[in-house]
C-alpha cells in the first residue's frame, strides 16, 4: 500500500485521505453530483466534524478560535522569537543542535530510540503494538486543525528570513521549503500530546516523559527551524486534543491496554544524558 507523511510518520493512503477529506469537503461535492429537482434549492453549509480517531463524529478542534495569530512583526513576542533564533546561532554544532537532528524525523530509529529511553521500554510496532497504534490514531485528531492552521497563517521558518543554518538535512539540501509552514509545529505539538498520554499509562515514568516531551519542542528552536511561539503554539493545540481524547470512553478502555502493554514491554539502558 502506498503511503503518505504526515508530520514525518509515514501513515496508509487512505488513512490520509480519511483525516484531510472531512465532511465540509466531502458533503458539497456529494451535493454537486446529486441530481436537483429544482435549481432555486438552497443548499445549508455542513457542520464539519471529525473524522477517525478518538473524537470521531465530533467537531474538530477550532484552531483558529484556539490559538491566536502568529506575533505581529515587532510586537514584544516577534523580538522575543526573533532574539531566541539569534541566540540560537551560538549552539550550532552543539548538543542542542546534535539531538535535534536526531529528531528530525519523527519516523527514524534515533527519534524513537529517544522515546523508549524516556519510557524505560522499547517502544516499537513489533515491541508494542497497542501503544503505537493509540500514538498513530491520535494524530488523526491533532493532524487537521494543525495543517489548517498552517495553511491559514502561512508563517514562514526563520532560516529563511536571514538564510540561515538550520539542522534538518532538508535545509542543508537547499529544500527548505518541504517542511512546509511554522505555525504551529507539529514537533513541538504531537511531542507534547504523546508525553500526556504516554504519563497517563506509565504514571511512574511521567517526569522524564514529559521531559522528552518538552524537549522536542526545544529541540525545534535548537534546530533552527521553529520561532519559539510556533513551539508554544504546538503545546497549546496538543493539550486541547488530549484533553478531549481523554474524555472518550475509547481513550479510556485503550490507555489500560497500553498501560498494560508497557508493562510487559522490554526494559532498556540507556546512557545518563
Amino acid at each position: 500500500m502506498k503511503t503518505l507523511t504526515l508530520i514525518g510518520l509515514f501513515v496508509p493512503v487512505p488513512w490520509i485521505f480519511e483525516v484531510h477529506m472531512q465532511a465540509r469537503w466531502i458533503l458539497p461535492l456529494l451535493m454537486l453530483m446529486a441530481p436537483v429537482a429544482q435549481s432555486s434549492v438552497v443548499m445549508a453549509q455542513p457542520v464539519p466534524v471529525q473524522t477517525g480517531g478518538y473524537l470521531a463524529g465530533q467537531a474538530p478542534v477550532d484552531i483558529l478560535k484556539l490559538l491566536p495569530p502568529p506575533p505581529a512583526h515587532n510586537s514584544p513576542q516577534d523580538i522575543a522569537d526573533r532574539s531566541v533564533y539569534a541566540a540560537s546561532a551560538l549552539g550550532i554544532g552543539g548538543t542542542g543542535w546534535k539531538a535535534a537532528q536526531a529528531q528530525a524525523a519523527t519516523t527514524s530509529p534515533a527519534f524513537m530510540e529517544t522515546l523508549s529511553c524516556a519510557l524505560g521500554v522499547k517502544v516499537s510496532k513489533e515491541t508494542t503494538p497497542v501503544t503505537m497504534d493509540v500514538l498513530i490514531r491520535v494524530l488523526t485528531d491533532f493532524g487537521p486543525p494543525m495543517s489548517q492552521a498552517k495553511t491559514y497563517y502561512k508563517r514562514a521558518r526563520p532560516f529563511t528570513t536571514d538564510a540561515g543554518q538550520a539542522c534538518d538535512p532538508m535545509v542543508a539540501a537547499g529544500q527548505g521549503d518541504k517542511l512546509g509552514f511554522a505555525y504551529p509545529s507539529g514537533h513541538s505539538g504531537l511531542g507534547w500530546l504523546w508525553a500526556l498520554i504516554l504519563g497517563d499509562a506509565a504514571p511512574a515514568r511521567a517526569e522524564p516523559i514529559r521531559a522528552w516531551g518538552q524537549g522536542v519542542g526545544d529541540h525545534r528552536m535548537d534546530c533552527r527551524v521553529h520561532w519559539s511561539s510556533d513551539v508554544a503554539a504546538g503545546r497549546i493545540l496538543a493539550v486541547s486534543v488530549y484533553d478531549r481524547v481523554s474524555m472518550t470512553p475509547a481513550y479510556q478502555a485503550d490507555i489500560k491496554k497500553v498501560s498494560a502493554e508497557l508493562a510487559k514491554a522490554p526494559a532498556i539502558t540507556c546512557p545518563a544524558g
